[in-house]
């Protein structure tokens, strides 16, 4: 983020950098005609969180500062076996263990994985699955704004890594006929060393932010459904989510549960595309998310200063992510232009335009006073209406 103004200049950035390796090998088993993976990866993390560059006379508000950088290693190893235990049911046994490496601190987290599908007859079949997750990288977003200005950071000595356990259940129907695929599949995840900050902790500019750094709780769970179309000249699919998200800190709001800013309860698409012989097709596009959470300002109240000179406008705030943003919803087209079929090098071109009826997504909050009667409201502008694209790829 970069502003300057005369001799005023004021810089803020946020630095990741990462290296990593891996490798896997697959081998497939006599045993029950069972496949096995085994793989290894190395991730080095190297992040500067907040990074702050000021001249001008707006340097002796806001000095130029730096929070201290992070180095963290993260190392894994997984061995997964998928057996079919008889001609209805197979299974994918899998464990990953995962150690995070940072100042001397070692995090070791087991992430086992299991899941079962069961073929009810030649079309449909149900399948069970839970899994325990990992993650050494902390997203830090401030809930009362909706800005790009989250920050990332590693585990530390001590913040701990973030967990999960999911379970999940599907039913899941293949026609094989006209390629038609259908799903249904409802999930319930709990979460544990979700990040966060206690209240009135000011992210955006500040390098000295991880003293104010809390850890709690999370759930998410939800139903999705699905229906794709796989050959013929029309192909595409229907997907619809409806899903809930809570958090939940000692030290923030009364250490009662509230929705997170991932609470989106809608998230519906349709996607379309057709063939016009074999070298043309045109596709479309209609997505729909419900809108993102955030705590608004809903009042203020009147106090003396502290100097005695005048009084100060304390701001009166909602419950924590009471409200949510609008919901957004975009519809786009574009047309593809391919090689002939059956040659060795394949190209295509496409074009088309993202959001055909210009609405922009909301992605930020301004609050503005009514000068008259110096009520507040908020506003939702929003970026990248109508935008026209074109590409060409390749391949051999």
């Amino acid at each position: 983020i970069s502003n300057r103004f005369e001799e005023n200049a004021l810089t803020a950035l946020s630095d990741i950098e990462d290296y990593s390796a891996k490798i896997i090998l697959v081998k497939d088993s006599a045993w029950r005609n069972s496949t096995i993976k085994v793989g290894a990866e190395w991730i080095r993390h190297d992040i500067n969180p907040n990074i702050i560059n000021s001249t001008g006379t707006i340097s002796e508000i806001l000095e130029s500062s730096a929070s201290a950088g992070k180095l963290a290693h993260e190392l894994a190893f997984h061995v997964q076996q998928i057996t079919p235990l008889s001609t209805s049911l197979s299974v994918n046994a899998g464990f990953r263990g995962s150690v995070g490496v940072v100042n001397g601190k070692n995090y070791f987290v087991p992430e086992p994985r299991l899941s079962l599908r069961y073929a009810l007859n030649t079309k449909q079949s149900v399948k069970l699955s839970y899994s325990r997750m990992a993650q050494y990288m902390h997203r830090i977003s401030n809930s009362a704004i909706s800005t790009p200005t989250d920050v990332w950071y590693t585990v530390t000595d001590v913040i701990k890594p973030q967990t999960s356990h999911q379970v999940a259940a599907a039913w899941q129907w293949f026609g094989s006929r006209k390629k038609i695929f259908m799903s249904t599949e409802v999930y319930y995840k709990t979460m544990r060393n979700l990040i966060g900050y206690e209240e009135g902790t000011n992210l955006f500019f500040n390098t000295d932010f991880e003293s104010k750094l809390i850890q709690g709780k999370g759930r998410a769970y939800g139903a999705e459904v699905l229906v794709r179309k796989e050959t013929g000249k029309l192909t595409g699919w229907v997907s619809y989510t409806l899903s809930w998200s809570g958090r939940q800190f000692d030290l923030i709001n009364g250490g009662s549960w509230f929705p997170s800013r991932y609470d989106r309860r809608h998230n519906g698409a349709i996607v379309a595309q057709y063939a016009v012989g074999k070298r043309w097709a045109g596709s479309l596009v209609l997505e729909f998310i419900s809108g993102s959470r955030f705590t608004p300002v809903i009042g203020q109240y009147v106090v003396l200063a502290p100097t005695l000179t005048g009084v100060d406008l304390i701001p009166v705030y909602s419950g924590i992510n009471a409200v949510k943003l609008a919901d957004t919803h975009r519809l786009d087209a574009g047309i593809k232009f391919m090689s002939k079929p059956g040659k060795k090098f394949h190209w295509h071109w496409f074009a088309g335009v993202y959001n055909v009826y210009n609405r922009a997504s909301p992605v930020g909050l301004f609050i503005e006073q009514n000068e008259t009667d110096g009520s507040l409201k908020y506003s939702q502008p929003g970026l990248f209406g109508l935008l026209p694209f074109i590409s060409y790829g390749f391949e051999f």
